[in-house]
């Protein structure tokens, strides 16, 4: 009997995960940290709520990974100028300096991921991913078609 396409996608974000944990520790960074280290140094100064939409995740994980990234000096608050209750959030010198690094990294375990695809079907299996992920954002927001 097929597997299901969940069971696959779900197995395979397990398996990389565990990968991402291991390539991510040498920067003192989580697999779960990575993607909030990453939105900050590409969009500096963004509030929790807006890196939250930006990951993709819920606020209470947001709120985990950026109180361990300020805790290992990654990242700073600063209190909007024009919003007291807000704070901005941005990148601390350590996570400038070590934002090439982290990359590199991410770029090498993507290509690990797909080392045995030739381009032709890596195109697919973005485009396909991406298709699917869309759709369940799109639901998830309320315009999908079952409504």
């Amino acid at each position: 009997m097929p597997r299901s396409i969940t069971h696959l996608i779900l197995s395979t974000a397990r398996k990389s995960q565990v990968l991402l944990t291991e390539i991510m520790q040498p920067f003192g960074l989580t697999a779960a940290e990575q993607p909030f280290f990453m939105a900050l140094l590409h969009r500096e100064g963004l509030t929790q709520e807006q890196l939250t939409d930006r990951v993709g995740v819920d606020k209470s994980a947001t709120a985990r990974s950026v109180k361990s990234l300020e805790d290992k000096g990654f990242l700073t608050r600063v209190q909007d100028k024009d919003d007291r209750r807000c704070n901005r959030l941005y990148p601390t010198d350590t996570a400038r300096q070590l934002y090439p690094q982290v990359r590199a990294a991410l770029d090498g375990f993507n290509r690990y991921l797909v080392r045995d695809l030739n381009p032709r079907e890596v195109s697919t299996v973005w485009t396909a991913l991406a298709r699917i992920e869309s759709g369940l954002t799109r639901d998830r927001k309320g315009g999908g078609q079952d409504e």
